[in-house]
Formats: C-alpha cells, structure tokens, sequence
C-alpha cells in the first residue's frame, strides 16, 4: 500500500468552518525542525493525534502499533469522536503543502486493508474522497461533525488486484483511514502502559530467613 506522496483527486479548499477548522498543522522538530509537515486533531484535553508516519514529530507520548501517535496539546475545542456507519457521508480534513486547508468528500466503504509495515492485529478502514500529501493524521469527519477517524494514505488504482480485492476494483478512488475504534484502541494501551509504569514494584524476597512457628 503506498503511503500519502501525491493525489488521488482533488480535493477543494475552505476558508473557514467551526467543525472543520479543528484540523491543525504540525511540523517535525530535530534534525529538521519546521520543514515536515502533517493535519492533526484533539484527541482529548491534554493530547492530540497524528499520523506516525511523519517522522520527527514533537512531543510525542505514545506510538501506536498502527500509524498513529499521541502527542502533547493542550485543547482549545474537543471534538466528539464515534465509529464510523459504512456508507454514511465523510469528509477528510486536512492541509496541503503549502498549508492551505482542504477537504475531500465521499462516502465510508464497508472494507477494511491491512498495511505493510504494521501489525497484522491492525484493520485500516476506507472511503472513497480524495486525498493530497499533507493530509496525514488529519480528521475524517461524519456530517454530524463528529470525527470518525485519522487519514492514513492512499491506494493508487492502478495497484488494486481485482482478483484478490474485488470489492475495491470498480471504485475510483480508495482514501485510507484509521478508524475511532482503532485509535482508541491505541489510547488503551498507551493508559495501560503508563499504570504499569507507575505501578510500585512488589519487595523483593528476602534470603535466608527461617520461619519459626512457635508450637502451642
């Protein structure tokens, strides 16, 4: 599968919206401070998430086994978040290259892919709007203006076996998204792991002790 790099349509520019104007760009620290650059969304009061893909992302918290990544950001605005309906309307968020704010239309697919370079265990989901580099990690909103999910990349046409994805052969465009369900999967196991490290460590056994029980 091959990760955002170009287009699969066009997507249309907005010049203001108070649901989609909660997209955000961030930009990649050291050893190329400001020159990458990604969408993003709250996640929750205190973070926020994004595609992994873009390297050298800053404070960054959590990397998820899928693309994505919790980071630090403190929120203006939470968004609501719920799983996507396959078929239901959706509109990916995001910026472009030169950080212009864009927006793609479609409607949810009832297919899942998997990607090469992340575990087996993680179930990427699909619609069919365009997409454009930059648009990683940016929302995928419902018409109820909750988000449903994250954008991930894109599937050429050209790279679709109709043999092995028939469901997929005849759309014209594959956008991929990872999911609520997925997303909040990965915030489980980010809570998870920090009560485990948080968790005092039992006393160790002490050697060489005898008991001695006192007989009546």
């Amino acid at each position: 599968m091959m990760l955002l790099s170009g287009c699969n349509g066009v997507p249309t520019s907005y010049v203001s919206d108070p649901v989609y104007n909660q997209a955000f760009v961030v930009t990649s620290g050291a050893p190329l401070p400001l020159l990458l650059m990604a969408s993003a969304i709250q996640w929750n009061e205190d973070y926020a998430v994004t595609a992994k893909h873009t390297p050298f992302l800053r404070n960054v918290v959590h990397e998820g086994l899928g693309d994505v990544v919790f980071f630090k950001h403190k929120a203006s605005e939470v968004p609501h978040w719920r799983q996507y309906v396959p078929g239901e309307s959706v509109t990916a968020v995001g910026f472009n290259s030169l950080m212009i704010p864009v927006q793609g239309k479609g409607h949810a697919l009832p297919s899942l892919v998997r990607l090469e370079g992340t575990p087996g265990s993680v179930f990427y989901s699909l619609h069919d709007g365009p997409m454009v580099k930059g648009m990683s990690g940016g929302p995928v909103f419902a018409d109820d203006g909750q988000v449903v999910g994250i954008n991930i990349a894109f599937i050429p046409k050209n790279e679709i076996d109709a043999r092995t994805r028939p469901d997929l052969a005849d759309k014209e465009r594959v956008s991929v998204f990872m999911s609520y369900s997925e997303i909040d999967k990965e915030w489980r196991r980010f809570q998870y792991l920090l009560a485990r490290k948080a968790k005092p460590h039992a006393p160790a056994a002490i050697k060489g002790i005898v008991a001695v029980v006192a007989k009546p």
